[in-house]
Protein backbone atom coordinates (compact mmCIF):
# COMPACT_ATOMS: atom_id res chain seq x y z
CA UNK A 1 0.00 0.00 0.00
CA UNK A 2 1.33 3.15 -0.58
CA UNK A 3 2.80 5.82 2.06
CA UNK A 4 -0.03 8.51 1.41
CA UNK A 5 -3.11 7.53 1.18
CA UNK A 6 -4.73 11.14 1.33
CA UNK A 7 -4.34 14.22 -0.57
CA UNK A 8 -3.25 16.18 2.67
CA UNK A 9 -0.53 13.65 3.40
CA UNK A 10 0.74 14.63 -0.27
CA UNK A 11 0.41 18.29 0.06
CA UNK A 12 2.43 17.92 3.09
CA UNK A 13 5.29 15.83 1.09
CA UNK A 14 5.65 18.46 -1.56
CA UNK A 15 5.68 21.00 1.31
CA UNK A 16 8.89 19.26 2.56
CA UNK A 17 10.15 18.47 -0.73
CA UNK A 18 10.18 21.86 -2.01
CA UNK A 19 13.12 22.64 0.74
CA UNK A 20 15.38 19.76 -0.77
CA UNK A 21 17.90 22.19 -2.29
CA UNK A 22 19.00 24.02 0.84
CA UNK A 23 21.99 22.02 1.20
CA UNK A 24 23.11 22.80 -2.80
CA UNK A 25 25.24 26.36 -3.45
CA UNK A 26 25.31 27.70 -7.44
CA UNK A 27 22.97 30.03 -9.19
CA UNK A 28 19.62 30.33 -9.50
CA UNK A 29 19.30 28.01 -12.87
CA UNK A 30 21.37 25.33 -10.97
CA UNK A 31 19.42 25.29 -7.94
CA UNK A 32 16.36 25.30 -9.52
CA UNK A 33 17.56 22.30 -11.91
CA UNK A 34 18.42 20.83 -9.19
CA UNK A 35 14.82 20.97 -7.22
CA UNK A 36 13.67 19.89 -10.72
CA UNK A 37 14.94 16.86 -10.03
CA UNK A 38 13.95 15.69 -6.46
CA UNK A 39 10.33 17.10 -6.85
CA UNK A 40 10.19 14.79 -9.68
CA UNK A 41 11.36 11.46 -8.07
CA UNK A 42 8.86 12.14 -5.39
CA UNK A 43 6.19 12.61 -7.75
CA UNK A 44 6.72 9.39 -9.39
CA UNK A 45 7.14 7.75 -6.49
CA UNK A 46 4.25 5.21 -5.90
CA UNK A 47 4.83 5.53 -2.28
CA UNK A 48 3.65 9.09 -3.28
CA UNK A 49 1.49 8.55 -5.56
CA UNK A 50 -0.91 6.37 -4.30
CA UNK A 51 -2.18 5.68 -8.15
CA UNK A 52 -2.35 9.63 -9.12
CA UNK A 53 -1.20 11.16 -12.08
CA UNK A 54 1.24 14.64 -10.74
CA UNK A 55 3.02 16.40 -12.65
CA UNK A 56 5.08 19.84 -12.11
CA UNK A 57 3.04 22.58 -14.36
CA UNK A 58 5.12 25.40 -13.08
CA UNK A 59 8.22 25.61 -11.88
CA UNK A 60 9.77 25.07 -9.60
CA UNK A 61 11.52 28.19 -9.51
CA UNK A 62 14.11 29.98 -7.00
CA UNK A 63 14.65 32.92 -5.70
CA UNK A 64 17.87 34.62 -4.47
CA UNK A 65 18.72 37.64 -2.49
CA UNK A 66 22.02 39.58 -3.89
CA UNK A 67 25.13 38.08 -3.27
CA UNK A 68 23.62 34.68 -2.33
CA UNK A 69 24.14 31.26 -3.83
CA UNK A 70 21.63 29.96 -1.42
CA UNK A 71 18.29 28.34 -2.06
CA UNK A 72 16.70 31.53 -0.58
CA UNK A 73 12.92 31.04 -1.53
CA UNK A 74 11.60 28.58 -3.57
CA UNK A 75 7.88 27.29 -5.06
CA UNK A 76 6.40 25.37 -7.68
CA UNK A 77 3.21 23.92 -9.19
CA UNK A 78 2.26 20.36 -8.96
CA UNK A 79 -0.69 19.04 -10.68
CA UNK A 80 -2.68 15.91 -9.86
CA UNK A 81 -4.92 15.18 -12.28
CA UNK A 82 -6.74 12.08 -10.88
CA UNK A 83 -8.29 14.69 -8.17
CA UNK A 84 -8.29 17.86 -9.72
CA UNK A 85 -5.81 19.67 -7.46
CA UNK A 86 -2.73 22.08 -8.29
CA UNK A 87 -0.75 22.36 -5.13
CA UNK A 88 1.68 25.62 -4.42
CA UNK A 89 4.61 24.50 -2.79
CA UNK A 90 6.36 27.09 -0.52
CA UNK A 91 9.78 26.68 0.99
CA UNK A 92 10.92 26.56 4.78
CA UNK A 93 14.13 28.45 5.89
CA UNK A 94 17.20 27.00 4.39
CA UNK A 95 19.25 26.74 7.51
CA UNK A 96 22.17 27.80 4.78
CA UNK A 97 20.51 31.08 3.90
CA UNK A 98 21.95 34.12 5.79
CA UNK A 99 18.97 35.85 4.22
CA UNK A 100 16.27 33.91 5.65
CA UNK A 101 17.95 32.99 9.28
CA UNK A 102 18.46 36.46 10.02
CA UNK A 103 16.41 38.64 7.91
CA UNK A 104 13.18 36.97 6.93
CA UNK A 105 12.77 34.68 10.46
CA UNK A 106 14.35 36.89 12.72
CA UNK A 107 13.19 41.01 11.37
CA UNK A 108 9.90 40.56 13.60
CA UNK A 109 10.01 43.57 15.78
CA UNK A 110 6.86 45.38 15.72
CA UNK A 111 7.99 48.55 14.38
CA UNK A 112 9.27 47.48 11.12
CA UNK A 113 5.52 45.67 10.10
CA UNK A 114 4.32 46.70 6.60
CA UNK A 115 0.67 46.97 5.17
CA UNK A 116 -0.15 43.77 3.85
CA UNK A 117 -1.01 43.95 0.33
CA UNK A 118 -5.11 44.29 0.30
CA UNK A 119 -7.77 46.80 1.76
CA UNK A 120 -7.70 46.28 5.23
CA UNK A 121 -5.37 43.53 5.65
CA UNK A 122 -3.82 44.96 8.72
CA UNK A 123 -0.05 44.38 8.57
CA UNK A 124 3.30 41.80 8.67
CA UNK A 125 6.57 41.96 9.40
CA UNK A 126 9.08 43.15 7.15
CA UNK A 127 11.11 40.06 6.98
CA UNK A 128 8.00 37.84 5.90
CA UNK A 129 6.56 41.01 3.54
CA UNK A 130 10.09 40.65 1.76
CA UNK A 131 10.12 36.75 1.74
CA UNK A 132 6.04 37.32 -0.16
CA UNK A 133 7.43 40.45 -2.74
CA UNK A 134 10.16 37.04 -3.48
CA UNK A 135 7.57 34.82 -4.53
CA UNK A 136 5.72 37.32 -6.18
CA UNK A 137 8.73 37.76 -8.58
CA UNK A 138 9.61 34.23 -9.28
CA UNK A 139 9.54 33.16 -12.94
CA UNK A 140 9.10 29.97 -14.62
CA UNK A 141 9.33 29.92 -18.33
CA UNK A 142 9.28 33.87 -18.95
CA UNK A 143 5.88 33.28 -16.48
CA UNK A 144 4.95 34.73 -13.40
CA UNK A 145 3.36 32.44 -10.29
CA UNK A 146 0.74 34.95 -10.44
CA UNK A 147 -0.17 34.81 -14.32
CA UNK A 148 0.14 31.13 -14.55
CA UNK A 149 -2.24 30.41 -11.59
CA UNK A 150 -4.73 33.19 -13.38
CA UNK A 151 -4.44 31.03 -16.73
CA UNK A 152 -5.09 27.37 -15.20
CA UNK A 153 -8.08 28.60 -12.89
CA UNK A 154 -11.13 26.46 -13.68
CA UNK A 155 -14.37 25.66 -11.93
CA UNK A 156 -13.21 22.17 -12.30
CA UNK A 157 -10.24 21.48 -9.76
CA UNK A 158 -9.37 23.29 -6.42
CA UNK A 159 -6.14 24.92 -5.81
CA UNK A 160 -3.74 24.60 -2.51
CA UNK A 161 -0.96 26.73 -1.38
CA UNK A 162 1.41 25.05 1.25
CA UNK A 163 4.47 25.09 3.18
CA UNK A 164 6.08 23.89 6.10
CA UNK A 165 8.07 26.54 8.77
CA UNK A 166 8.41 30.01 7.30
CA UNK A 167 6.64 28.93 4.65
CA UNK A 168 3.74 27.82 6.59
CA UNK A 169 4.06 31.87 7.82
CA UNK A 170 4.31 32.93 4.03
CA UNK A 171 1.28 30.15 2.96
CA UNK A 172 -1.68 32.45 4.12
CA UNK A 173 0.03 35.75 3.28
CA UNK A 174 0.84 34.38 -0.45
CA UNK A 175 -2.96 33.24 -0.36
CA UNK A 176 -4.65 35.90 0.70
CA UNK A 177 -2.61 38.49 -1.56
CA UNK A 178 -3.45 36.28 -4.77
CA UNK A 179 -6.95 35.93 -3.89
CA UNK A 180 -8.77 38.15 -1.27
CA UNK A 181 -11.51 36.68 -1.27
CA UNK A 182 -10.84 32.95 -0.89
CA UNK A 183 -12.66 31.01 -3.57
CA UNK A 184 -15.07 33.47 -4.30
CA UNK A 185 -14.35 35.36 -7.31
CA UNK A 186 -11.21 33.33 -7.79
CA UNK A 187 -12.15 30.91 -11.18
CA UNK A 188 -11.67 27.87 -8.93
CA UNK A 189 -13.74 25.05 -7.93
CA UNK A 190 -11.63 26.15 -4.16
CA UNK A 191 -9.01 28.01 -3.04
CA UNK A 192 -7.46 26.63 0.26
CA UNK A 193 -4.47 26.87 2.50
CA UNK A 194 -2.75 23.84 4.38
CA UNK A 195 0.10 25.19 6.13
CA UNK A 196 2.08 23.14 8.57
CA UNK A 197 4.55 24.85 11.82
CA UNK A 198 4.07 28.22 10.77
CA UNK A 199 4.94 30.93 12.86
CA UNK A 200 2.86 33.89 12.90
CA UNK A 201 3.88 37.06 11.89
CA UNK A 202 0.89 39.20 11.08
CA UNK A 203 -1.65 41.00 13.57
CA UNK A 204 -5.22 41.27 14.54
CA UNK A 205 -6.13 43.03 11.64
CA UNK A 206 -5.02 40.72 9.16
CA UNK A 207 -5.74 37.20 10.76
CA UNK A 208 -9.50 38.66 11.02
CA UNK A 209 -9.43 39.50 7.52
CA UNK A 210 -7.65 35.98 6.17
CA UNK A 211 -10.28 33.92 8.25
CA UNK A 212 -13.35 35.17 7.01
CA UNK A 213 -11.74 34.62 3.43
CA UNK A 214 -10.34 31.36 4.24
CA UNK A 215 -12.65 29.43 6.96
CA UNK A 216 -11.78 26.37 8.19
CA UNK A 217 -13.11 23.30 6.45
CA UNK A 218 -13.15 20.64 8.98
CA UNK A 219 -12.13 17.17 8.76
CA UNK A 220 -10.51 13.86 10.87
CA UNK A 221 -6.60 15.06 12.25
CA UNK A 222 -4.95 16.48 9.21
CA UNK A 223 -7.57 16.15 6.77
CA UNK A 224 -8.76 20.15 7.33
CA UNK A 225 -7.87 23.00 5.03
CA UNK A 226 -7.26 27.09 5.97
CA UNK A 227 -6.02 26.08 9.49
CA UNK A 228 -2.20 25.89 10.42
CA UNK A 229 -1.53 22.24 11.64
CA UNK A 230 0.92 22.34 14.26
CA UNK A 231 2.99 20.59 17.43
CA UNK A 232 2.56 21.75 20.75
CA UNK A 233 5.67 20.78 21.48
CA UNK A 234 7.31 23.02 18.42
CA UNK A 235 8.26 26.52 19.57
CA UNK A 236 7.99 27.89 15.89
CA UNK A 237 4.33 27.78 16.01
CA UNK A 238 3.99 29.29 18.90
CA UNK A 239 6.70 32.23 17.90
CA UNK A 240 5.34 35.14 17.88
CA UNK A 241 1.62 35.33 19.26
CA UNK A 242 1.39 36.79 22.50
CA UNK A 243 -1.61 34.67 23.08
CA UNK A 244 -1.62 33.17 26.86
CA UNK A 245 -3.31 30.11 24.80
CA UNK A 246 -2.07 28.29 22.07
CA UNK A 247 -0.59 29.05 19.72
CA UNK A 248 1.69 31.89 21.32
CA UNK A 249 5.08 32.19 23.00
CA UNK A 250 3.12 31.49 26.85
CA UNK A 251 3.59 28.20 25.97
CA UNK A 252 7.21 27.83 26.01
CA UNK A 253 7.72 26.57 29.42
CA UNK A 254 9.47 23.62 30.85
CA UNK A 255 8.83 21.73 33.84
CA UNK A 256 11.39 19.49 36.37
CA UNK A 257 9.80 16.45 36.71
CA UNK A 258 9.25 13.72 33.90
CA UNK A 259 5.61 13.56 34.26
CA UNK A 260 5.63 17.32 33.23
CA UNK A 261 3.20 18.84 30.47
CA UNK A 262 5.09 21.56 29.69
CA UNK A 263 6.82 21.99 26.50
CA UNK A 264 10.59 21.16 27.77
CA UNK A 265 11.07 18.68 30.66
CA UNK A 266 14.37 19.71 32.09
CA UNK A 267 16.47 20.66 35.19
CA UNK A 268 16.64 23.96 37.40
CA UNK A 269 19.35 25.14 35.22
CA UNK A 270 17.87 24.71 31.80
CA UNK A 271 14.81 25.78 33.10
CA UNK A 272 16.26 29.47 33.13
CA UNK A 273 17.86 28.96 29.81
CA UNK A 274 14.70 28.32 28.28
CA UNK A 275 12.70 31.07 30.38
CA UNK A 276 15.49 33.41 29.30
CA UNK A 277 14.78 31.85 25.55
CA UNK A 278 11.04 32.93 25.43
CA UNK A 279 12.15 36.25 27.34
CA UNK A 280 14.05 36.97 24.15
CA UNK A 281 11.02 36.23 21.50
CA UNK A 282 8.83 37.80 23.46
CA UNK A 283 10.87 41.11 23.64
CA UNK A 284 11.47 40.36 19.80
CA UNK A 285 7.65 40.72 19.55
CA UNK A 286 7.15 43.49 21.39
CA UNK A 287 6.72 42.77 24.61
CA UNK A 288 3.42 44.01 26.18
CA UNK A 289 2.47 45.74 23.00
CA UNK A 290 2.70 42.06 20.83
CA UNK A 291 0.56 42.90 18.02
CA UNK A 292 1.04 38.84 16.45
CA UNK A 293 -2.42 37.21 16.36
CA UNK A 294 -2.51 33.78 14.80
CA UNK A 295 -4.97 32.70 12.03
CA UNK A 296 -6.86 29.49 11.95
CA UNK A 297 -4.91 26.87 13.68
CA UNK A 298 -5.15 23.04 14.69
CA UNK A 299 -3.07 21.87 17.77
CA UNK A 300 -2.66 18.74 15.43
CA UNK A 301 -0.34 16.78 18.28
CA UNK A 302 1.55 16.76 20.83
CA UNK A 303 5.19 15.30 19.98
CA UNK A 304 6.77 12.39 22.07
CA UNK A 305 9.51 13.97 23.56
CA UNK A 306 12.67 12.78 21.69
CA UNK A 307 15.65 13.47 24.00
CA UNK A 308 14.32 12.98 27.24
CA UNK A 309 15.60 15.54 29.98
CA UNK A 310 16.75 18.92 28.39
CA UNK A 311 20.43 19.24 30.85
CA UNK A 312 22.39 21.10 28.10
CA UNK A 313 21.84 23.85 25.19
CA UNK A 314 22.92 21.10 22.83
CA UNK A 315 19.89 18.72 23.68
CA UNK A 316 18.06 21.92 23.66
CA UNK A 317 18.79 22.18 19.89
CA UNK A 318 18.25 18.83 19.06
CA UNK A 319 14.84 18.73 21.15
CA UNK A 320 13.49 21.86 18.94
CA UNK A 321 15.12 20.98 15.56
CA UNK A 322 13.14 17.37 16.13
CA UNK A 323 10.11 18.82 17.13
CA UNK A 324 10.06 21.21 13.95
CA UNK A 325 10.92 18.60 11.35
CA UNK A 326 10.73 14.57 12.43
CA UNK A 327 7.76 15.06 14.56
CA UNK A 328 5.86 16.14 11.87
CA UNK A 329 7.11 13.28 9.16
CA UNK A 330 5.95 11.10 12.17
CA UNK A 331 2.32 12.07 12.55
CA UNK A 332 1.52 12.28 8.55
CA UNK A 333 3.10 8.96 8.39
CA UNK A 334 5.32 9.84 5.68
CA UNK A 335 8.63 8.74 7.20
CA UNK A 336 9.50 6.28 4.30
CA UNK A 337 9.41 8.66 2.15
CA UNK A 338 12.04 11.36 3.70
CA UNK A 339 15.25 10.70 5.51
CA UNK A 340 15.20 12.27 9.16
CA UNK A 341 18.65 13.78 8.54
CA UNK A 342 18.36 15.12 5.02
CA UNK A 343 15.03 17.08 6.17
CA UNK A 344 17.06 18.30 9.42
CA UNK A 345 20.04 19.45 6.93
CA UNK A 346 16.76 21.29 4.83
CA UNK A 347 14.83 23.22 7.67
CA UNK A 348 15.54 25.14 10.59
CA UNK A 349 13.19 26.48 13.47
CA UNK A 350 13.18 30.44 12.81
CA UNK A 351 13.85 30.65 16.47
CA UNK A 352 16.84 28.49 16.61
CA UNK A 353 19.46 31.10 16.37
CA UNK A 354 18.37 32.52 19.90
CA UNK A 355 19.66 29.41 21.27
CA UNK A 356 22.92 30.28 20.69
CA UNK A 357 22.09 34.04 22.02
CA UNK A 358 20.79 32.34 25.77
CA UNK A 359 23.60 29.63 25.91
CA UNK A 360 25.08 29.30 29.36
CA UNK A 361 22.35 31.55 30.92
CA UNK A 362 21.45 28.06 33.13
CA UNK A 363 24.91 28.30 33.97
CA UNK A 364 25.49 31.51 35.15
CA UNK A 365 22.05 31.67 36.92
CA UNK A 366 23.21 28.19 38.75
CA UNK A 367 26.79 29.54 39.72
CA UNK A 368 25.69 32.68 41.24
CA UNK A 369 22.85 31.23 43.11
CA UNK A 370 25.38 28.83 44.17
CA UNK A 371 27.76 32.10 45.42
CA UNK A 372 24.73 33.71 47.06
CA UNK A 373 23.97 30.94 49.11
CA UNK A 374 27.66 30.10 49.73
CA UNK A 375 27.82 33.75 51.08
CA UNK A 376 24.84 33.36 53.24
CA UNK A 377 26.17 30.38 54.87
CA UNK A 378 29.87 32.28 55.62
CA UNK A 379 27.89 34.95 57.26
CA UNK A 380 28.70 35.51 60.61
CA UNK A 381 24.80 34.61 62.88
Amino acid sequence: MSVCTTIQQQVYCLAIEICAAATQTGDAATLTTYLQGELQALITNPDFTNGDDWQIVWGPAVWQAPFSDFSDQAAAVCYNSSQNVYVVPISATNPHSPYNVFFEDLAAVPLYMVPVPGTNAGNVTVGNFAGLQALLSLQAGGTSLQDFLSGAANAADDLVFCGHSLGGGLTPLLAYTLYPNGTSGSGWQNVYTFPTAGPTTADAAFATAFNAAYPVVSGSGYQMWNANQYNAHDLVPNAWAGASTGPGLAQVTTGIFSWTTAMYYTGVKMSAEVAALRTMAETFAGGSSNPYVATNNNALFTGAREYGQITDSATLAKEILFQHTVAYNEEFGVTALFDPAEVQSWIQPPLLPLVLGVSGVGEAVAAATAAAEAEQEAAPA
